[in-house]
């Protein structure tokens, strides 16, 4: 079998594999937040630019479709295409052999084949525009007809400036190709075709910078509190998860071939040596910057999820000098194996159920699953329809939740199906993108009645969270969440009565 063929076999099997996850579990709590992108399209957002929700409209036909494949259809779709990139990237840089086995990393990278491959998240479309601005960068540098090098170079960067519209780690590719033009390419600081692309990345920047002026700087605000340059408090757990989770996200293989294939460079030139340092000045500042902010703040390990996959290019290159490669080929199949096992474990409780103490208090059941996120949401639904049926004077009544969480899942679970509107009320920090949703519905009066669910893996008493914005709490129902015919949570449905009309945390604008 040829490299092409196992390439398209490869493309085929890991698009089917998402396909199906994609179609059988609930959206998580990130992705259901970042559904609102697209339902209320922006310029900016509070947590990130609007690419994610621009994919989410486009391959949704503007949410005429809104199951939860429609809605993860293009980053299914971007994954597949990021698997062909790295491939040709590979190839560019050596050979066939190393295109393959590039896309074979990206594959058996949790942040490439599930977080950026199949998921909601900001992250899709950032690996799709970062890998074709690499390639077409990498073309242009070896391109010698002016044409050819002018049009490399606006494609590189027109997507890099979509990539700095899908996520602001993108910065750190331009910062990246700086650094490659100052040593390798110091003539073309002065095309001016290329500040003419830069001035365009500018007109992105600025689109975003601008939104945030009008928004009070709310979004800025938000980030810079999560990742200031400077503290004395040491955080060592903070550090040691992010080391971790950088290790888990991008597998322990593909860690550890990555570290092999920088260390062995110095004895064992496997790659020319420029594309050495650019995969480095692309990569590294990223990776380094998120270990520093983890010193003293919590991360995330997909920040730096990218930078993996072009440092992947460097292990594929490395790879490529062995004759066979079984290992690489046994974690693939390892982790689409355990892809669709977890498809059980969300859906159908498989070893995880099994570890529930029956004992544990009905409000903490469930604590400690993580999976229950994706899971279940449609028994909130029905219990509140069957209450409704029971109590007729609730069914005009609105959701209110208290944070982003759970309010999102009850917004696109509960509320967008019932035709009830939902506000989140709360600070800044817990609002995010719902302080405008809020706007987009009729305020609420004073007086007014809501109803309110919790649940017991994140149990939030209403007597905690409400009370600056309604009079009184009665519990009307808790139910058991159902998973194989085991409990594994309890929902609660709470009604609340008299708004205060308070105007706390500028939940509406009156």
């Amino acid at each position: 079998m040829t490299n092409k063929q196992k390439l398209g076999l490869l493309i085929i099997i890991s698009t089917l594999i998402r396909v199906i996850v994609g179609s059988y579990i609930q959206l998580g709590n990130d992705e259901v937040y970042y559904w609102t992108y697209a339902r209320y399209p922006d310029w900016s957002h509070f947590d990130h630019p609007p690419m994610v929700g621009f994919f989410e409209q486009l391959f949704s036909l503007n949410l005429l479709f809104e199951s939860e494949l429609a809605l993860r259809l293009g980053f299914i779709i971007s994954g597949t295409l990021s698997t062909i990139l790295l491939y040709f990237i590979g190839k560019e840089v050596k050979d066939e052999r190393t295109g393959l086995l590039a896309a074979i990393l990206f594959n058996t990278s949790i942040y490439g084949f599930i977080i950026s491959g199949l998921f909601i998240m900001p992250d899709g479309p950032l690996v799709l525009f970062w890998m074709t601005s690499l390639l077409f960068f990498i073309k242009y540098q070896k391109a010698t007809e002016k044409f050819k090098i002018n049009l490399f170079l606006s494609i590189s960067m027109i997507s890099l400036s979509m990539a700095v519209y899908a996520k602001y780690q993108a910065v750190y590719l331009l910062f990246g190709y700086g650094l490659y033009w100052i040593l390798y390419k110091r003539d073309q600081l002065k095309n001016p075709v290329l500040y003419l692309n830069i001035s365009f990345t500018a007109l992105i920047v600025f689109i975003i910078v601008y939104w945030n002026y009008l928004n009070s700087f709310s979004g800025m605000s938000y980030h810079s509190e999560r990742v200031t340059l400077f503290s004395l408090n040491f955080n060592l757990d903070s550090f040691l998860r992010e080391v971790v989770g950088q290790i888990a996200y991008n597998n322990p293989y593909n860690y550890i071939i990555i570290l092999i294939a920088l260390f062995s460079f110095k004895n064992k030139r496997f790659i020319d040596l420029q594309y050495f340092w650019l995969f480095l000045f692309i990569s590294l500042p990223l990776i380094v910057t998120t270990l520093f902010f983890s010193l003293y703040r919590d991360t995330l390990p997909h920040w730096s999820g990218v930078s993996f996959l072009c440092l992947a290019v460097l292990a594929a290159a490395y790879l490529s000098e062995r004759p066979r490669t079984p290992l690489l080929y046994f974690t693939l199949c390892m982790v689409f194996s355990l892809v669709l096992i977890g498809m059980g474990v969300v859906n159908r409780g498989w070893v995880i159920d099994s570890a529930f103490d029956s004992k544990t208090e009905s409000t903490k059941l469930g604590k400690n699953d993580p999976t229950l996120d994706m899971f279940g949401w449609d028994q909130f639904r029905n219990e509140l329809e069957h209450l409704e049926t029971d109590r007729s004077e609730l069914a005009g009544l609105p959701l209110i939740s208290n944070k982003w969480y759970p309010g999102s899942h009850l917004f696109y679970y509960v509320a967008r199906p019932m035709e009830k509107d939902l506000y989140v009320l709360g600070d800044m920090k817990d609002m995010h993108k719902y302080y405008w949703i809020n706007q987009t519905r009729p305020p609420l009066k004073e007086g007014q009645n809501g109803i309110y669910i919790t649940y017991s893996r994140n149990f939030k008493d209403p007597r905690n969270t409400m009370q600056d914005y309604f009079s009184e709490m009665e519990l009307l129902r808790q139910f058991p969440v159902l998973r194989s015919g085991k409990t594994v949570e309890y929902g609660y449905i709470y009604l609340l009565r008299g708004y205060k009309n308070s105007n706390l945390g500028g939940e509406v604008k009156e």
